[in-house]
């Protein structure tokens, strides 16, 4: 038995391609965790029932009673899996043979449901395949500015050593930061020093602000240099604003909301901030509307394909770029073992060719999926 916190959707093709040469059944089951103090009891139960469920279908189909006995025995072993229920996740992923038993903590809600097939079923997984592998968070500020990189389950401190540094020098300078002084001659001529408080112009305030967030957006683009995951702004709005014309990296997202950065222990189980991050940017691309133009563009140049059938034998050869599901096809999934998924196939196909998968709640299509091909590649 192995857990995997991510999940890590490649060592999972790794191993549904191995799988897919074994005998057998595969069984998988999607389940969503409450929200509740004794989210542990309730959760066990509802497994309980998936896995009665999943041996009334593996008798069903007629499963020799050895290769049934070796499934069940593996799905029963995670009910008193202490680790499985250590910290709540929104929603679990359990993938499960004769020879083969792996679960995922996932940090999205899915719809619970149960497949016993041919082959394992990751067609849930698209919404989470749909967001970034990771997101950037910058709590920007003109003291002592914040800056963690933010994954489902764990978020790590990012150091902005040369912004600390600078502010450290002035913070040990401030009893005499932005006062002016000035000399005036005695009677005797001689010179007498005198303190004006509150003397500093705003000329100075300005370009000491200008200074602070130079060198700010300057750090955080050379960290970013090879990045291409959103940066997400938080903190007072006036000074996020202020910061963002300075800021080279294309790739940002500004909340409008402050999103508290998560603190402690460098890894920490923590998804507040990762599910703030990840609303934040459905609703960016909800409301950009930028795939249903990419499609009318791709569909007049003959390079969209919304027939299963094509999807499927183009996925195969490694020539859809991207595959585009709905809500409607998601909610609809439901396949036993007398059904061939050619949705699960395409997915599974496209993925292996390093192809992605997104969902789209703005997709129209009769069949609810779309496959964009790759360049070259015509209907």
């Amino acid at each position: 038995m192995e857990q995997q916190l991510p999940i890590d959707i490649r060592d999972l093709l790794s191993a549904i391609e191995q799988e897919s040469r074994t005998a057998g059944p595969k069984v998988t089951i999607y389940f969503s965790v409450p929200h509740s103090s004794d989210y542990a009891i309730l959760g066990r139960a509802e497994l309980k029932a998936d896995v009665q469920s999943a041996a009334e279908r593996l008798k069903a189909l007629h499963t020799p009673e050895a290769l049934r006995a070796d499934i069940l025995a593996k799905l029963q072993s995670l009910l008193h899996t202490d680790a499985l229920w250590e910290h709540r996740s929104e929603s679990y992923a359990i993938f499960a043979s004769a020879s083969f038993l792996r679960y995922y903590a996932l940090p999205i809600p899915v719809q619970d449901n149960l497949w016993v097939n041919n082959d394992f079923q990751i067609t849930p997984l698209i919404p989470l395949l749909s967001l970034p592998e990771h997101f950037y968070l910058l709590e920007v500020s003109l003291g002592f500015p914040r800056m963690v990189r933010v994954h489902p389950q764990f978020s790590v401190p990012i150091p902005l050593r040369e912004v600390w540094e600078r502010e450290a020098v002035i913070e040990s300078a401030e009893p005499i930061h932005g006062r002016s002084f000035h000399t005036a001659s005695g009677p005797g001529g001689e010179h007498h020093g005198g303190m004006i408080p509150h003397g500093a112009s705003l000329d100075s305030r300005y370009r000491e602000r200008h200074h602070q967030l130079t060198l700010l957006a300057h750090v955080v683009d050379k960290l970013l240099t090879r990045a291409t995951e959103p940066l997400v702004l938080t903190g007072a709005s006036e000074v996020v604003e202020q910061l963002r014309p300075y800021l080279h990296y294309k790739h940002v997202l500004v909340s409008a909301e402050r999103i508290p950065l998560p603190s402690g222990n460098p890894i920490d189980v923590n998804t507040h901030s990762w599910q703030a991050c990840t609303d934040l940017y459905r609703t960016r691309n909800e409301s950009a509307g930028g795939i249903t133009e990419e499609l009318d563009a791709l569909r007049a140049a003959g390079r969209v394909t919304e027939d299963l059938n094509e999807i499927l034998s183009f996925s195969a050869t490694g020539k859809v770029k991207t595959l585009i599901v709905n809500d409607n096809a998601l909610a609809s999934q439901s396949f036993d073992g007398s059904n061939f998924d050619m949705l699960n196939a395409a997915l599974i196909l496209t993925l292996r060719h390093h192809g992605t998968a997104r969902e789209s709640n703005t997709l129209h299509s009769p069949t609810g999926v779309a496959a964009l091909l790759r360049p070259g590649v015509r209907i």
